[in-house]
């Protein structure tokens, strides 16, 4: 479990934001952050990008089901996201393990020397979390207009982005979306294997940010590989092995730069 540099567990700050806790665990949260502003600080930037949001794509969940959707497929795809679960946690304890061994692995590290770094692995995860089990909608715009994606969100970002190309790896590029990150924009790319499996991409414009080598974090379900390079920072993030994850990172950092 993660937790923040005063010790309360940001599982438990991301439930007080969905409104998950019980009336006594949520005032008990609420006097903590009255005492504590970096934590309130940290809330109040999750709460904001949860109302950008909602008032983003809202009206998605009340857009009526294609036909295409029949109940065997989706009863097909929840089988296969069962499996792969299974066998992820496994993965995750050999990380953990891993990590501890290596003395780098964890939330504290990361904290300690480069907390803008652990809000952008947050919310890449977060935006990972929302759309990647999204059957209808998973990007704004698809893989198969790739030009006008990068034109986009290159304007958007005020960034010139090249998607990368991780074919090679045997992911394909599924599209892309725009979002909110704190008070600037960030884009998500999203990559499919044949097995469907997919990885997702958070790139956001960083001005004046020093370079930075690869770091690793398990988080919860999921892994990240994040870095900066020049004016951008990025986050891939994705249900895979730890080496799977950082092959992935380096060629599309080999692209991005």
């Amino acid at each position: 479990m993660t937790t923040t540099d005063n010790g309360f567990s940001r599982e438990t700050l991301h439930a007080y934001v969905d409104g998950e806790l019980a009336p006594d665990a949520r005032a008990a949260v609420e006097q903590h952050l009255a005492g504590h502003p970096e934590d309130a600080a940290l809330v109040a930037a999750w709460q904001r990008d949860k109302a950008a949001l909602q008032a983003l794509y809202a009206h998605v969940g009340r857009e009526p089901l294609p036909a295409a959707l029949s109940p065997h497929r989706l009863a097909r795809q929840r089988h296969r996201a069962a499996g792969r679960w299974s066998g992820l946690a496994a993965a995750c304890l050999a990380l953990a393990l891993l990590g501890a061994a290596g003395g780098w692995y964890g939330r504290g590290l990361l904290d300690d020397r480069q907390p803008a770094l652990g809000l952008l692995v947050d919310r890449a995860v977060a935006a990972h979390n929302l759309y990647v089990g999204e059957v209808i909608h998973p990007v704004e715009v698809a893989g198969t207009q790739e030009d006008h994606l990068a034109a986009w969100l290159s304007k958007r970002l005020d960034r010139a982005i090249t998607i990368p190309d991780l074919r090679a790896a045997g992911f394909d590029l599924v599209g892309g979306r725009l979002l909110p990150d704190g008070r600037g924009p960030a884009a998500q790319f999203m990559y499919e294997d044949e097995s469907g499996r997919r990885v997702t991409l958070y790139v956001k414009p960083t001005p004046e940010s020093p370079d930075s080598a690869f770091r690793f974090i398990s988080h919860g379900r999921v892994a990240a590989v994040f870095w900066r390079d020049e004016t951008i920072s990025c986050s891939l993030v994705g249900e895979l092995p730890r080496a799977d994850l950082q092959r992935l990172a380096t060629q599309a950092y080999e692209q991005l730069g």
